[in-house]
């Protein structure tokens, strides 16, 4: 069943030349959308010729969700692609497996200028950044970017004798790494894709020091990254203390107060064309966490790094949690934006 799952219950039809060894765990809600999505919307596009690793989704006039599966375990992923009257934005790269920059110039059909903005660093964000001369990042992630900026940043998902770990993929078909350019963003930094359509940079950060959001002003849609919980923080990292429920509290409550301007929300992973106030839902989530930490509305103990960690999380909207522990919940020093 190539591209598919080996468990008959998760099965998704799927053309992908990418396979699964390990599964991520079961989203109850998540699962079923993905399959009547990926099986049955007629806003797919696929172009194995191109790239047999992504299928394009076109989920408004000028943009497509671009879904890749998970190379190393976690989750599926989104990038997008905004086709301006001028310029192209590419919303995150992917794990870098398969020609993504061939796949978007097909999509947009021309050789408009790519203009590529990470979310944040993530393998499954950022992987791809090497196939394009520059990228951009919000100026807080500078420090976690440059640490993907080497040629074996693909090691891990292979074992001692070359094998994939997690999905069977062509190692062949990643693109190998060349040195690009990282541009560094201030908060409310506009892409200018031309004829005045912007897209607007807005921080949530939390899951990652610099995590960034991308408003497009013209749709009244929001691609928000992963903003479910804090993140690690990396020794050294100036901006580490950005890895907190705090930080990513009062980042949503700058979006939140921009609701009327926000239609929609299009997530790093999961469900599609979500509604925007699934983010007043989230910034709920985050109030309860603040006022009080250790009340959440489930605990459990799980081994990472082959260490016991006690998880907390809060219940936001369709399934979905604020995930967190007791140390990553506060701010060491004062909070700056």
């Amino acid at each position: 069943m190539p591209g598919g799952s080996p468990v008959p219950n998760r099965y998704i039809k799927s053309e992908l030349k990418s396979y699964r060894l390990l599964w991520e765990e079961e989203r109850p809600i998540r699962w079923p959308y993905m399959k009547i999505l990926r099986e049955y919307s007629t806003l797919k596009e696929f172009y194995p010729e191109i790239n047999p690793y992504v299928e394009a989704y076109r989920i408004r006039e000028n943009v497509w969700a671009l879904f890749q599966e998970s190379m190393d375990g976690a989750g599926d992923l989104w990038m997008y692609v905004i086709n301006g009257p001028e310029r192209v934005l590419l919303i995150d790269t992917g794990f870098g497996v398969g020609d993504l920059k061939g796949l978007v110039q097909h999509l947009v059909g021309s050789d408009k200028e790519i203009l590529v903005a990470n979310t944040h660093h993530h393998y499954d964000h950022a992987y791809g950044n090497a196939q394009f001369a520059r990228c951009y990042c919000h100026q807080d992630e500078e420090f976690s970017m440059r640490r993907t900026m080497n040629p074996h940043i693909w090691d891990y998902l292979f074992d001692e004798n070359g094998k994939n770990i997690y999905t069977e993929f062509n190692r062949n078909d990643i693109i190998p790494y060349q040195e690009y350019e990282l541009i560094l963003i201030p908060t409310g930094y506009r892409f200018d894709l031309g004829k005045g359509y912007e897209v607007e940079a807005i921080p949530l950060r939390g899951h990652s020091a610099g995590q960034c959001a991308y408003l497009d002003h013209h749709n009244h849609i929001i691609f928000t990254g992963d903003i479910g919980g804090a993140g690690r923080r990396y020794e050294g990292d100036p901006c580490a203390d950005n890895c907190t429920v705090e930080t990513l509290w009062r980042d949503m409550q700058v979006v939140v107060s921009r609701l009327d301007e926000i239609e929609a929300m299009f997530p790093g992973h999961g469900m599609l064309d979500v509604t925007s106030s699934l983010l007043r839902y989230e910034l709920d989530a985050l109030d309860r966490i603040m006022k009080d930490p250790e009340n959440a509305d489930s605990i459990r103990t799980i081994v990472r790094n082959g260490q016991e960690q006690v998880q907390y999380a809060m219940n936001i909207h369709q399934g979905t949690a604020v995930k967190y522990n007791l140390t990553n919940v506060f701010r060491k020093t004062p909070y700056r934006r």
